[in-house]
C-alpha cells in the first residue's frame, strides 16, 4: 500500500455545498462562488506544500554541501602531507607508518536514530497526527481465556523481529543439517558424485 506524503486539500472543488441554503437568489453563483473559494484553498494548501519541499531540499542540499567541504579539507591536508614527502629520506618514516595502527575513520560517524518520530519529514508528521491512537485493548487482558494479549489481535510491534527470529533460526536449523550430512557421509566423495564423474 503506498503511503501518501502530501495530500492536496480539498480534492473535490466543487464538492462544496452538498445543499444550497434557502434564500439564495441565483444557485450558478453560489455554487460558482464556492468552487472558487475551494480552488483558492487548494492552491494555497499547494504553496505550503511547495514550501516544505523546498525546505527539505535546502536541508538536503546543505547537509551534502557540509560534507562536501570537510571532504575537501581532508583531501587538501593529504596532498600536503604527500607532497612534502621524499622517498629516499623518509623511508624510515615510511616505514614507521606502515607498523603503526591501521586507519580509524573518525570522519563518517553514520546517522543514528533514523527511524525515530522526530526525524519524520513534516508532511509525515502531520498525516501521522490525524491517525486514530491504538485502543487500549489491553484492558481486556484479564477477560481472555487464552492469555494472550488482546492488543496483538490489533497490532503487534514485534511482528517483523519475530518473523526475522524465525527466519534465522530456519536457516540456523539448514547449516546444521548439512553439517550432519556432511559428518554422516565422512566427507568422502563417491564415485558417482565426485566432479569428474559429473563432467563426464
Amino acid at each position: 500500500m503506498p503511503l501518501v506524503k502530501r495530500e492536496i486539500q480539498p480534492v473535490f472543488v466543487s464538492r462544496g455545498l452538498d445543499v444550497i441554503p434557502k434564500g439564495i437568489t441565483n444557485e450558478l453563483e453560489c455554487v460558482t462562488n464556492c468552487t472558487l473559494s475551494s480552488v483558492i484553498r487548494q492552491l494555497s494548501n499547494l504553496a505550503r506544500h511547495a514550501e516544505d519541499v523546498f525546505a527539505e531540499l535546502y536541508t538536503e542540499a546543505n547537509f551534502v554541501f557540509k560534507k562536501s567541504n570537510a571532504l575537501q579539507d581532508r583531501i587538501d591536508r593529504l596532498s600536503v602531507k604527500v607532497t612534502q614527502l621524499d622517498s629516499v629520506h623518509d623511508e624510515d618514516t615510511l616505514e614507521g607508518y606502515m607498523s603503526q595502527i591501521p586507519y580509524h575513520n573518525t570522519f563518517n560517524t553514520g546517522d543514528q536514530v533514523i527511524l525515530d518520530n522526530g526525524t519524520l519529514p513534516l508532511a509525515l508528521q502531520e498525516t501521522r497526527a490525524l491517525c486514530e491512537k491504538v485502543p487500549s485493548l489491553s484492558l481486556l487482558d484479564p477477560y481472555r481465556e487464552d492469555g494472550k494479549e488482546a492488543l496483538k489481535m490489533y497490532t503487534n510491534p514485534k511482528y517483523f523481529f519475530e518473523l526475522w527470529c524465525q527466519d534465522m533460526q530456519k536457516n540456523i536449523n539448514e547449516d546444521e543439517k548439512k553439517k550432519e550430512k556432511g559428518k554422516e557421509s565422512g566427507g568422502k566423495e563417491t564415485e558417482e558424485t565426485s566432479p569428474t564423474n559429473q563432467l563426464k
